[in-house]
């Protein structure tokens, strides 16, 4: 199933400099906030597998809107759910997992014969086993529920004919949005340069770094079919770059590029 799209469809107009304002406000990186449970109100079911991961499943086993938190410790993230199905007694979530190729979710499952799973295209997958009673309750009362892990997404992804990249990430919309950052370099060594302005209007948008400028040209009002253009200025040079998409390219964002040390999900060991 494809994974939910991060691709700007639409630039903002006008002037950017309330969210570069946002941005110089920022002195701590913000972190998931608790999230109230009561199993009193709603059916929990307890799940565990052999590493250690815990797996809360919230609402009734017959609705296709429940909600999952997974951790491998005392903190639960809930998790993207982006789909589900349900057959009798069987049923399963899918969860927004970028660290899968292909654009492939994880899932929860409910075999037909009784049985949970936990599945990341056969490259994590796992036996779960449902825990109850008063070792579910002393889960439950240990653990602390969370929003999900990743406090940030994607915005911009380009790279040079050399192999550098260039990244631009936001707070996600429950955070605030805004708080924009920029990260240059090598896969597995991006390094976030400090932002000095954000300009954006209906021509694109400019990030401006102590190091240089990543500026993108968007074409998006033009009639001839051209695609929207990215530029690195250093001093008098400038580097073109290809503009990546985001789906497309979520493993190397979220993965590769080693910027994000824990997205929460269920398949993050992938």
């Amino acid at each position: 199933m494809r994974a939910p799209s991060w691709v700007v469809v639409a630039w903002i107009l006008g002037s950017a400099v309330g969210a570069y304002a946002d941005d110089k406000k920022v002195s701590q990186e913000p972190q998931p906030f608790a999230v109230d449970l009561n199993p009193k109100k709603e059916p929990v079911l307890v799940l565990k597998d052999a590493n250690g991961g815990t797996y809360v499943v919230v609402g009734e086993q017959t609705s296709t809107s429940k909600k999952a938190y997974y951790g491998t410790g005392k903190q639960l993230y809930e998790q993207v759910t982006i789909g589900g199905s349900r057959d009798g007694d069987s049923w399963s979530m899918n969860t927004w997992s970028p660290r899968i190729p292909q654009l492939r979710s994880g899932e929860i499952a409910r075999r037909k014969d009784g049985t949970f799973f936990r599945s990341c295209d056969g490259l994590d997958d796992a036996v779960l086993t449902e825990i109850t009673g008063d070792k579910a309750k002393a889960v439950l009362d240990k653990s602390q529920f969370l929003s999900p892990g990743l406090v940030r997404r994607p915005h911009l992804l380009a790279r040079d004919d050399m192999g550098i990249y260039y990244y631009v990430d936001k707070l996600s919309e429950r955070h605030g949005g805004k708080a924009f950052r920029v990260f240059v370099g090598k896969r597995g060594a991006m390094k976030q340069v400090p932002l000095v302005d954000i300009a954006m209007d209906s021509a694109g948008q400019v990030f401006s770094t102590k190091t240089g400028d990543l500026r993108l040209v968007d074409s998006f009002q033009t009639q001839d079919g051209a695609k929207k253009q990215s530029t690195w200025v250093k001093g008098s040079k400038k580097t073109e770059l290809f503009i990546l998409d985001l789906d497309v390219n979520s493993v190397v964002i979220f993965k590769e590029l080693g910027i994000y040390k824990l997205v929460g999900g269920i398949c993050d060991n992938v």
